[in-house]
């Protein structure tokens, strides 16, 4: 009898689920169960990455601690959620309504910054998402259209059927959307999150002939590489960094019979291979796919401003494939993304897996000027006299003039991944907050030209008023578009501009930013303003209604002037701030006035 219920149950749960994506056997994937064996290093490493994590089943340990007990609300619906056994529902009702039916949570996406959670739709294996998403830093759930740049007039971007018609793209291996009709879909993928085969392709062959130990130990004693398998660590620099620009790249489709069997099949791309085969990696200026590009910018007028500065270089993270492309490095043939990052703790004096994981998993000490010098060598005995900064200073760090943090994604300025030099020019030409600017968040356009001239000899660009006489940054917070403000709200708590430009000029602009009618650029001035003295602990609902942020930023403020403020401070004229704490009327309001309201919508 007990053997009779085992059986029972074990088929119970062999049978694939009917109402979401499954993990099926696609041709010649065999799952990263079926590395461990032979590699319990790299599979313990890999195990403890966020590349595993990148789409989870939905479980009580895949699921954020508190999801059983939801009461929310958003845009005229109301949810609740609530658990049974190991599965968790969502019920939804208008407002004032009756809840309807519930609704199981299936599926995870993402784990280190931002979950999204994934409903059944009742038709197939079709997906609607749960509106809302969990930032994982703050412990807290904010509408999925608020943990993005988005405009405030779009409240629900994801449609019905889109994980199975987009996410699902990059959050899985060898994913099928199989496309049924209607917005139905019959999804089933490799396997869930990024695993083995994402980067070392198909391992049925790699497994089946390495069974003889025979061939094992002489691959061991001569080449030390098995055809059967791809390397990423063992390619030249740009097969190698498409191994990562499969997901970290803007690509479009070839054509349409490229993306319908990509729909049907999966990407025939294979890790080692010179293109994405059904796909190209999209960069704006590049004399490729012309053909291609036309038709996007016909069909979707804002694909290229929503993704990329205007001289192509890229703006969104989770795109740092193009940078790295598009980099005068990756012309030698050796820079690749594993030059500063690897995919296993590989390294000798690497960290423990957790922090490796959460740092980007880079290599020992490539947060330092240590990824740049192991190329440039000859910089080290001349970096002061390169950098025309102490050697102590931020100024002197590659990342800083090199990297900036000019991409912004998950709530966050992060770096760019396009090696290139600070110029004034880039600035005043395509919006891009240059490097200088962005430590010294005090000083003009034109006092950063005239030290790029002097020091470099770039010509100095052809400057206005406001960009001989008025900070850079705050140009950039005040009339800039949605993703220059969300830049420098970030940047206004960095702390090493914080320690270049002071701290006093800081707060106002930071607790006007808390009324910003994009939602991301609030989050981050509330952020950053915690970072100042006094305001550590200032609460604030950065989802707020109008009204209730007005009410917030009228608070910090009185706090700032009454509490906080040295009543001594000077304040740089740069600033537009008079001798009072108070912004300069004449400044603010005409600046404010001169806004970029163009809607922008950064693509992550």
């Amino acid at each position: 009898m007990l053997t009779l219920i085992s059986l029972r149950d074990f088929h119970r749960e062999a049978v694939p689920p009917e109402n979401r994506p499954i993990q099926a056997r696609i041709a010649g994937y065999v799952s990263s169960n079926a590395c461990r064996a032979c590699h319990p290093g790299n599979y313990a490493s890999w195990h403890a990455s966020f590349h595993r994590t990148m789409t989870q089943v939905a479980t009580p340990g895949s699921l954020p601690p508190d999801t059983e007990k939801l009461e929310l609300a958003f845009n005229g619906r109301e949810y609740k959620t609530e658990r049974r056994g190991n599965k968790f529902f969502v019920r939804t009702r208008p407002e004032g309504g009756s809840y309807g039916e519930p609704q199981q949570v299936v599926l995870v996406t993402g784990s280190h910054n931002l979950q999204i959670l994934w409903l059944e739709r009742g038709d197939g294996r079709t997906l609607r998402q749960f509106p809302f998403g969990y930032i994982v830093a703050e412990k807290m759930w904010a509408p999925v259209t608020e943990t993005f740049l988005i405009p405030p007039r779009i409240k629900e971007y994801y449609s019905t059927g889109a994980w199975n018609g987009a996410c699902m793209d990059c959050h899985v291996t060898q994913g099928q959307s199989r496309f049924v009709t209607g917005n139905k879909w019959d999804s089933q993928v490799a396997e869930f999150g990024i695993a083995c085969e994402a980067c070392h392709s198909e391992g049925q062959e790699h497994i089946a002939r390495n069974h003889n130990p025979l061939r094992r130990f002489k691959i061991h004693l001569t080449t030390g590489s098995d055809p059967t398998v791809t390397n990423p660590a063992n390619l030249k620099g740009p097969e190698s960094g498409l191994a990562c620009g499969q997901c970290h790249s803007v690509w479009a489709f070839n054509d349409m019979p490229d993306k319908i069997d990509f729909n049907r099949h999966g990407a025939a791309f294979r890790p080692g291979a010179r293109d994405l085969a059904q796909r190209f990696v999209v960069q704006p200026n590049a004399p490729d796919h012309v053909e291609q590009k036309d038709f996007i910018r016909h069909s979707e007028p804002d694909f290229f401003h929503n993704r990329f500065w205007g001289d192509g270089m890229i703006r969104v993270t989770g795109r740092e494939f193009n940078g790295v492309q598009a980099s005068p490095c990756f012309r030698g043939g050796e820079f690749s993304c594993i030059s500063c990052h690897e995919m296993h703790l590989d390294s000798p004096g690497q960290t423990n897996a957790k922090t490796w994981a959460r740092t980007g998993q880079l290599k020992p000490k490539m947060d330092s000027d240590a990824a740049c010098l192991q190329c440039h060598k000859d910089m080290t005995a001349r970096l002061v006299a390169h950098t025309h900064h102490s050697a102590e200073s931020s100024g002197s760090r590659c990342y800083n003039c090199h990297m900036p943090r000019t991409t912004f994604g998950l709530l966050h300025a992060m770096r760019s991944h396009q090696v290139s030099s600070p110029s004034a020019q880039e600035s005043i030409a395509y919006g891009r907050p240059n490097a200088c600017n962005l430590c010294h968040l005090d000083q003009t356009l034109a006092w950063a030209a005239q030290n790029l001239h002097a020091w470099y000899n770039q010509p100095v660009p052809e400057l206005s008023e406001d960009d001989r006489n008025v900070a850079a940054a705050v140009q950039w917070i005040l009339k800039g578009d949605a993703g220059q403000r969300a830049l420098i709200a970030w940047g206004m708590g960095w702390e090493s501009a914080q320690k270049t430009s002071g701290r006093d000029w800081l707060y106002p602009y930071l607790i006007y930013t808390l009324t910003d009618s994009y939602a991301a650029v609030r989050f981050d001035a509330w952020k950053s303003l915690q970072t100042l003295p006094g305001f550590s602990d200032f609460p604030f609902t950065y989802t707020a209604p109008d009204d209730t942020l007005r009410e917030a930023a009228t608070r910090g403020y009185e706090k700032w002037l009454s509490e906080v403020r040295d009543p001594n401070a000077v304040y740089r004229p740069q600033t537009a701030i008079d001798s009072d704490g108070r912004f300069r009327k004449d400044v603010w309001q005409r600046l404010r006035s001169e806004r970029d309201e163009r809607p922008i919508f950064l693509a992550e």
